[in-house]
């Protein structure tokens, strides 16, 4: 594992474990718990602290039932706890400046009421996403252009991205994904990384279900920053079972158009390799016909010469507030936008999840992007 990987996971291990001993403080002060319950707790949540690197272990094990009940019960309280972490401190912010205008009011009874409310829209927060996060939406764009496209001069290309096949991301969460990308029926098939997540092994039979989906001018793909935590060689031969053509700065043709694929830059070493050299060089010129980049992260190389970038990896947030901490790295989340020179890129909100099996304000999706050109 890479060091700048250990070091996030440490960082993350820090910041989580300090919310669950916010929540433990908050729960003591207001609920007045006996030490047995106090201790009882106390272990509950240095497991549920611990479950990512938990489900990881029974993960490698081949445990995946073991590591499905880890994952789904960790990974719900993980949602829950930083929604309860950012509503009581919100909360908390209230009270205090409410104690300063009205000093009588009792200061415990308040403090049971912010910990009672923090507790309650969390939960039902939490519910609101459990549920919402298993309804892909169809997002779809017409684009024109002035190109010159195959047959009737219409082309449906079908996105997909951060899907996260994985230990939550498969079997029935898998299938009305498939299913509403066969309803599309795609021209071509994209995806723009974080196809899968985890362990490989016993998540192949998912790759068959991919390529059963049949596209007319072929299906694309580019690796996301999972694929390379996962092991880059076995997410390879996953998403080629899948039936995508993995372009790793390599550059296709298909209906017409002119395909770029960028590797995603945790795969890069520092420095360009000559491969990359003599890929961004090519991006940079002038291509016949209409240019479509696929690139995981939204970053925008100015001086590229594409008409459409399709990108992903921000899952518009996933769970609110964090779409705002995400807006610090990445100004564009979600949505459609037009850059310099009337080049457009999309980035997806994603069609699964990634940790907590949950999205709050930012539901799934694939989208259905109809180029709309000139007839051949």
């Amino acid at each position: 594992m890479e060091i700048r990987m250990i070091l996030f996971l440490l960082t993350f291990l820090c910041l989580y474990g300090g919310i669950n001993f916010y929540f433990f403080f908050r729960a003591r002060s207001v609920l007045h718990f006996s030490g047995a319950l106090q201790a009882l707790l106390l272990v509950l949540l240095i497991f549920l602290i611990l479950a990512p690197v938990v489900v990881r272990t029974l993960e490698s094990l081949h445990c995946e039932q073991a590591a499905r009940f880890v994952a789904c019960t960790g990974y719900v309280w993980m949602a829950f706890v930083f929604l309860f972490f950012f509503l009581s401190v919100s909360l908390e912010l209230v009270r205090f400046l409410h104690k300063l205008i009205v000093p009588e009011i009792g200061t415990m009874a308040l403090k049971a009421v912010t910990f009672g409310l923090s507790v309650l829209l969390s939960t039902g927060l939490v519910v609101y996403g459990c549920i919402d996060a298993q309804r892909v939406r169809v997002k779809t764009l017409q684009i024109p252009t002035e190109q010159i496209l195959p047959g009737e001069g219409k082309l449906r290309i079908v996105q997909i991205s951060d899907v996260h096949v994985g230990i939550i991301i498969r079997n029935d969460r898998l299938t009305p994904i498939l299913e509403k990308v066969r309803e599309a029926k795609p021209d071509i098939l994209v995806s723009t990384g974080d196809l899968l997540d985890g362990e490989l092994d016993n998540i192949m039979a998912d790759a068959e279900r991919f390529a059963a989906i049949e596209t007319p001018a072929g299906k694309f793909a580019v690796l996301g920053n999972h694929e390379y935590y996962a092991g880059v060689s076995r997410s390879i031969e996953f998403t080629e079972a899948a039936g995508f053509q993995i372009l790793r700065d390599d550059v296709t043709q298909a209906a017409g158009l002119t395909i770029f694929g960028e590797d995603d830059i945790t795969g890069r070493k520092p420095g360009a390799t000559p491969k990359s050299a003599a890929f961004l060089k090519a991006l940079a010129e002038k291509q016949n016909g209409f240019v479509l980049l696929l690139k995981h992260q939204p970053h925008i190389r100015e001086k590229a010469n594409f008409n459409l970038q399709l990108s992903g990896h921000t899952h518009g947030g996933q769970l609110f507030p964090f779409g705002f901490i995400v807006k610090l790295y990445f100004p564009r989340i979600y949505g459609l936008h037009t850059l310099a020179e009337n080049k457009l890129l999309y980035i997806s909100r994603g069609t699964g999840t990634w940790g907590p099996p949950v999205r709050i304000f930012a539901p799934p999706e694939i989208t259905v992007i109809d180029l709309i050109g000139k007839k051949q």
